[in-house]
């Protein structure tokens, strides 16, 4: 699969415990800003990483961008190639069973790569409500949610009688994973239209489930509560009322509407339907970029952290691409710090920039890391043909979760990044070369720092475009075309059924060192969603048959993408648990495939 990580992505900023003042917004000495244009297209891509609550790799997320939906690999990893973007508020969607639905939003740049990272937040029933009494759900924290009696309803407004499964999130705004935890981004559209960028003082996320599974929402003409802690490093500044904005998922946005009421250490809101909750004050902004680059080899920066302090102690958030660069909107009009963290969020360098009045550029800035931090990676990759690589992109994965890339110029690449310390890493690397749509087998290096010479690679091998990975128990084996063979998606009974078949195998080409060879068929409508797997999958690996039953209630295929013409590419996977020779295994299967 290709995958590459550049990015720009907005500087989002929280409360934080150097905070000495928060005042509301005065907009009495600046300039109204224009409207909010969210409807101007640029062409771009996306690719980002998903991970769980402890940050590991989620693989088999649905991820959505518009009209386009992927899933994430077993890297947790995902893409978006050249697609439609709004220009001032692109946005991509995460949903992975278990957990909330989740959006990143950031300022696009037009024909690059944006990336963003994103931390999935569980999602387990709190407790029940009988929606006839009424009553309340308690959060470790202090975050609170109160129903009225009789006050929710179906989707459809029709009455619904019967105990209100909640599921509740508080998102603590000072928690050290804020950026990569907030639903959108911290910048938020007035009820004047204008956009502010968010200082927030926490988040409350809330689902209602019937009985019988079904969504539930607040009657019409009803309200219920929330209680928003204030964290006890907040609490001296706290206002006493505060915005309220709710995440609207249509205009992807953080939208206001209300206030919400300091009584103690908590700020009470009443609200009449339930999505993200955020308490904030606003303030303008102004657009930002900057360059980051090692001041040794002049090489830019890749995926560093970037952190930029508000004089009252407030810091806002950002990673460099894969040109060192970094672009957001950052406050208006105030002396700033500028941070360079490493892996760890530890500050390497810092700077003061500003103020700025307007969009402002700040070009090249070359930092001067500790030797101990720093890594430089370097290597040589060749084509099928033994030729350099002409266009591609290497991509380097470290055992600690993060991911680098590197553009592949006349066959060769470096890349400087930025470690916590000196001791030993394992990183992963991977070339795809775009021409040819091939890429390597990972090769992988054990690093402490200094300079690192890759072995030379050949990007050949295994297909980017076409593949089955069948992952069991987390053991991944990898079925590619060409040189391996998968047979196209096709209906596998009759031109009018709904029957699907995949099927294929590893052949024992030369330094291939295991072969193998599957076939599941599913039930599906022909359009992206949720299908039915057939009861039985066969899977070998190394000429064994590891399974043909699968023990999973109603096991479900997901399509992420489907096309009925000839020649289109069908994405999907499904997780089950199987029997493997009287033994149950966990298996999952992530695929890409051409349609007949």
């Amino acid at each position: 699969m290709i995958r590459s990580f550049l990015h720009n992505i907005l500087l989002v900023f929280i409360a934080a415990i150097l905070i000495v003042s928060c005042k509301r917004e005065n907009n009495s000495d600046i300039n109204p800003p224009a409207k909010v244009d969210d409807i101007t297209q640029v062409q771009a891509g996306v690719s980002g990483m998903v991970v769980d609550e402890k940050g590991q790799p989620v693989s088999g997320a649905l991820v959505r961008c518009g009209t386009n939906t992927t899933s994430t690999d077993r890297f947790g990893t995902f893409l978006f190639n050249n697609i439609s973007l709004s220009k001032n508020n692109g946005h991509v969607s995460v949903e992975k069973t278990g957990y909330f639905k989740t959006y990143r939003n950031f300022v696009t740049s037009p024909a690059t790569m944006n990336q963003v990272r994103i931390r999935l937040l569980p999602r387990t029933v709190n407790g029940t409500i009988s929606s006839s009494t009424g009553g309340f759900i308690s959060l470790t924290g202090g975050a609170k949610l109160t129903l009225p009696a009789n006050s929710v309803t179906d989707l459809s407004g029709n009455a619904y009688s019967g105990d209100v499964s909640v599921s509740m999130t508080w998102i603590n705004p000072t928690d050290p994973n804020l950026p990569d935890i907030v639903m959108g981004d911290l910048r938020g559209i007035t009820t004047g239209g204008e956009e502010r960028g968010l200082e927030t003082y926490g988040m409350i996320g809330v689902e209602l489930k019937g009985n019988s599974g079904q969504d539930l929402k607040i009657k019409s003409g009803q309200k219920a509560d929330l209680l928003f802690p204030i964290p006890t490093v907040l609490q001296g500044n706290a206002p006493a009322t505060i915005d309220l904005w709710h995440y609207d998922e249509v205009k992807a946005r953080w939208v206001q509407e209300g206030s919400a009421t300091r009584s103690g250490n908590n700020y009470l809101a009443q609200v009449t339907h339930f999505s993200f909750w955020n308490c904030d004050a606003p303030f303008p902004l102004v657009e930002f970029c900057v360059k980051l680059v090692d001041s040794l080899t002049e090489r830019p920066l890749n995926n560093v952290p970037i952190r930029i302090v508000r004089p009252n102690g407030n810091p806002g958030f950002g990673r460099t691409d894969t040109a060192g660069k970094v672009c957001g909107k950052i406050p208006r009009n105030e002396l700033l710090n500028l941070q360079v963290l490493n892996q760890c969020n530890q500050v390497i360098k810092s700077f003061p920039i500003g103020p700025f009045s307007s969009n402002t550029s700040l070009g090249t800035i070359k930092v001067s890391t500790p030797a101990l931090n720093r890594v430089i990676f370097s290597g040589t990759v060749k084509d099928c043909n033994n030729a350099p690589v002409a266009k591609g992109f290497v991509r380097i994965y470290a055992a600690n979760g993060q991911v680098y890339t590197a553009n592949i110029e006349n066959g060769n690449y470096q890349l400087a990044i930025i470690k916590c310390d000196a001791s030993a890493v394992v990183y992963s690397v991977t070339a795809i070369d775009l021409n040819a749509l091939q890429q390597n087998v990972p090769v992988t290096v054990n690093v402490t720092n200094g300079s690192v010479t890759v072995p030379p690679i050949q990007s050949c091998g295994t297909s980017s475009v076409q593949f089955v990975e069948i992952i069991i128990d987390g053991t991944p084996y990898n079925i590619v075309s060409p040189p391996d063979r998968i047979s196209q998606l096709d209906t596998a009974f009759s031109p009018t059924s709904n029957n699907y078949n995949i099927s294929g195998g590893k052949s024992n080409t030369p330094g291939s060192t295991t072969s193998g060879n599957f076939n599941f068929t599913f039930e599906h409508n022909r359009t992206t969603g949720n299908g039915l797997l057939i009861k039985r999958c066969f899977i070998y690996i190394d000429q064994t048959r590891f399974s043909e039953q699968i023990l999973t209630p109603n096991p479900t295929m997901n399509l992420t993408k489907y096309n009925t013409a000839s020649g289109s590419v069908v994405e999907g996977y499904f997780e089950v648990s199987m029997s493997f020779q009287g033994t149950p295994r966990t298996v999952r299967c992530n695929f890409r495939v051409i349609k007949n």
